[in-house]
């Protein structure tokens, strides 16, 4: 099969095909690790995840291309192949989906680490603890409750049927001292004393809602309307976001976008799993494709994005660097407030009736007694090569390194505006939770700000030069 990637194939977006690739052998084997307990596969999927960090971050540096001009005899056909294989992988994936089914593969040669893998991948696609509170609180809103004082994950669950190793487990009552994670013995018991008296909510789980109220605000609207599935919203708030980006894309790097979608297939996998960061995930990506022409809207993308998700507010403090250093405080104050007054407009009334409950619910992933989980450094914790049981070393890693890539974004973000998504990010790879969908978004919204920021408009459609941020700024605003 002969695929071209057109003359618009530099070495640095080739670069990004293999950054893909390598995202998805680490979430792989991060899997692995997790459902087999398994500390190689933990620390291998940690150690492929950095390198992939490390390729997505050379990919922001505009001068990448000619670094790895010499690369490209084999970047080149690496990044083709890449597109080929994961084109077939999610053909295969969809086929046996739709037809065999990952549970009755799983039924193969029961007890084995092939049938548990399979079991586990089944149990992927259906709504875990956030996406099945999401819906609830969406519910509790059009019927007049309060979202946070009606969340109940016990009947959340039974109502769309979540699996029970999606629930939030705490250190706390019969989970006190099981570490570094309850068996799946002892969730499913928990799971089936809590299925009989959904009222009673276990001090074993987490059963706060989570989340600002963008998160329920957004698909409400959609559910009142008739949707019944979180996952149909996602891709209705999703596609027109897409077509968006992909419609400012230069003509001639369009094709190097849809084919960046179609190869990230934990993208697509995510969202078939009812991952909540769709709700965020479309704002976020025009707010950094907007800001350059269009900066009231990407304000407002941002704002909705930081009123619906914690995630964004890691990379807040980037975009408003990124707006002082380039348009200067008055353009700051702007967008500042433009955020601020959305963000407050949409939580006001729900802080106002319980601050207490608003805050607690909100802060709930930093107050409360969750165990160690992810893909990130936290694996040497979760895969028994260290015994650490307190989350202090690992907030202090991520608080500084947050705090460096602060200050070295605000020197150089001029040069290297995009590097602002991993930096942003990079800090949660170091972190007590440091889940794999908080890593899912950022490259693709990486490689749209390139595209279009960039490598775009700066004289002609079609352009082929690339230019930097800052000369693309300077020219739209001469």
């Amino acid at each position: 099969m002969k695929l071209s990637l057109q003359a618009s194939a530099t070495p640095r977006i080739n670069l990004f095909f293999v950054a893909i690739f390598l995202k998805i052998i680490a979430s792989a084997l991060s899997g692995i690790g997790f459902v087999l307990t398994s500390p190689w596969y933990y620390v291998s999927g940690t150690v492929v995840w950095l390198i992939f960090f490390f390729g997505i971050f050379v990919f922001a540096f505009p001068q990448a291309d000619g670094w790895l001009s010499g690369f490209q005899h084999w970047l080149r056909p690496a990044a083709r192949t890449i597109i080929v294989v994961f084109v077939i992988i999610g053909l295969v994936m969809l086929l046996v989906g739709l037809t065999v089914g990952l549970g009755q593969l799983a039924s193969y040669d029961r007890g084995s680490d092939f049938s548990r893998l399979m079991d586990s991948l089944n149990r992927v696609f259906g709504y875990n603890d956030a996406t099945a509170l999401c819906h609830q609180a969406a519910e509790n809103l059009l019927q007049g409750k309060n979202p946070y004082v009606e969340a109940n994950v016990v009947s959340a669950m039974l109502r769309f049927q979540g699996a029970t190793d999606k629930l939030t487990p705490l250190r706390e009552g019969r989970f006190a001292d099981s570490f570094p994670y309850p068996s799946a013995e002892e969730l499913e018991r928990l799971w089936q004393e809590a299925a009989q008296d959904p009222g009673h909510i276990p001090v074993e789980v987490e059963s706060k809602f989570n989340y600002p109220a963008g998160s329920f605000l957004l698909p409400a609207p959609f559910i009142w309307l008739g949707v019944r599935d979180m996952r149909i919203i996602y891709l209705i708030l999703l596609l027109p976001a897409l077509c968006c980006v992909a419609a400012k894309v230069p003509r001639g790097y369009r094709t190097v976008f849809v084919f960046a979608l179609i190869a990230s297939l934990e993208l697509w996998n995510s969202l078939a799993a009812g991952e909540t960061g769709f709700l965020y995930f479309p704002f976020l990506l025009l707010a950094w494709v907007l800001y350059p022409r269009h900066r009231i809207t990407s304000a407002i993308c941002m704002a909705i994005a930081v009123a619906t998700k914690q995630i964004a507010w890691f990379l807040l403090p980037f975009y408003l660097i990124l707006i002082l250093r380039t348009d200067g405080f008055r353009r700051l104050l702007l967008a500042a407030g433009t955020i601020g007054g959305i963000f407050v407009a949409a939580n006001i009334w729900f802080f106002a009736r319980d601050p207490v409950l608003w805050l607690n619910s909100i802060f709930a992933p930093v107050l409360g007694r969750l165990f160690p989980l992810g893909v990130g450094i936290i694996t040497i914790v979760t895969g028994g090569l260290v015994d650490i049981r307190s989350p202090l070393v690992f907030s202090i890693l991520e608080y500084v390194i947050f705090a460096g890539g602060i200050v070295w974004y605000w020197f150089s973000c001029r040069r290297y505006p995009n590097s602002a998504l991993v930096l942003g990010i990079l800090p949660l790879f170091f972190a007590w939770r440091s889940l794999w969908s908080y890593f899912f978004y950022v490259d693709i919204i990486m490689l749209a700000g390139v595209l279009v920021n960039e490598y775009g408009k700066a004289g002609g459609d079609d352009t082929r030069q690339e230019t930097s941020y800052f000369q693309v700024h300077q020219v739209l605003t001469r």
